[in-house]
């Protein structure tokens, strides 16, 4: 049986009856510099965010020699080799313990992506609310075995894999008995429209009887507050302070103000969900007494006069009786003398 909510924080849910939980994704954007972390905090904070990401490497456990050693001059590049380039993107535990406690001013979550087992228990230590694996390590059973141990919601992403993969992933989480949320994505960045695929938010939650979330990589805002319509409870879409910043995720990010007005879109569209049962709200009963149809009398009716159907038409305003109480009319005895073109009532039916 799926579960009916996941719980981050004492007061902080997701699932039924709760607003979809958006996460401003920091990851690298910081570009391993604090300041500019302490400035993305704000500014997710300041769109309405409900919780920040980061993202944490060991990178002894995290690259081979070979991969350390790799020249790496791309144009976004922060060293010479990879090894070089990716030390420069990280920051240090005592920093992390800084900028955990600057979203808490804000009352912001702190999530993170543990990208080995010393970086998950960091995370951990630090009070993270929630540890996400990345889309990359899906397969990566050994690290999914700690940290669904850890105690911790596990948010799992789902963008290079297929269904199988996912089978593997979430037996360990199961049989850990680990809260879990699997997030629809697609590793592609920027993702083309086409490889979207929202539909498979119903294939994860069904197939997996879990709740579901979708990390958006296409450009824009229009996608994230679509999914939360077809189910998504959780949001997460890269931030930036500007997207000509250097850097390989910037690019694919929002800036701030986008990020406003993605959420504000979301908190529309979930009060547009509204309810299931097709309730009217009272303000339509004026709308349909000026604009719904009453029974009115084709011709002169005299006092005592017979009603029968083919004096009778539909006619603005709505004030009156409806066609379908016509059998309550047709037989019955006019109390009152009526023009034609008058709108009936039930005062002017005899008893």
């Amino acid at each position: 049986m799926m579960a009916a909510g996941l719980k981050f924080s004492a007061t902080r849910m997701v699932g039924s009856g709760h607003p979809a939980l958006v996460v401003a994704e920091i990851g690298q954007n910081h570009n391993g510099q604090p300041e500019l972390a302490e400035q993305l905090i704000d500014a997710a904070a300041w769109a309405g965010a409900d919780a920040v990401k980061f993202t944490k490497r060991d990178l002894v456990c995290e690259l081979s020699t070979q991969a350390r050693l790799q020249p790496y001059l791309a144009p976004q590049s922060f060293g010479a080799t990879y090894g070089e380039h990716r030390q420069r993107l990280e920051l240090s535990a005592e920093v992390y313990a800084e900028l955990v406690a600057r979203a808490r001013r804000w009352g912001l979550l702190v999530f993170g992506t543990g990208c080995d087992i010393p970086s998950a228990n960091l995370l951990h230590q630090l009070g993270a609310d929630a540890l996400k694996i990345a889309s990359r390590d899906l397969d990566n059973l050994p690290l999914i075995s700690h940290v669904s141990r850890l105690n911790r919601p596990v948010i799992a992403s789902t963008g290079m894999s297929s269904l199988e993969q996912i089978d593997r992933a979430v037996q360990i989480l199961q049989r850990e008995q680990s809260p879990f949320l699997l997030l629809q994505c697609t590793s592609l960045y920027p993702t083309p429209w086409e490889n979207v695929h929202l539909r498979s938010l119903a294939t994860l939650q069904s197939r997996y009887q879990c709740l579901v979330g979708f990390s958006d990589h296409t450009p824009g805002i229009l996608i994230p507050p679509v999914a939360v319509a077809l189910g998504a409870v959780l949001i997460e879409k890269h931030l930036t302070l500007s997207r000509r910043l250097k850097g390989s995720d910037h690019a694919s990010s929002l800036e701030p103000e986008e990020m406003r007005l993605m959420i504000e879109n979301i908190r529309q569209v979930e009060l547009a969900l509204g309810q299931a049962d097709k309730p009217l709200p009272p303000a339509v009963a004026g709308m349909r007494a000026k604009l719904g149809r009453s029974l009115v009398v084709r011709v002169p009716v005299a006092e005592g006069d017979v009603f029968q159907a083919d004096m009778l038409t539909l006619k603005c305003p709505g004030n009156g009786l409806s066609w379908l109480e016509l059998d309550q009319v047709v037989g019955r005895r006019a109390r009152r003398p009526l023009p034609a073109d008058s709108v009936l009532t039930r005062d002017d039916l005899m008893e």
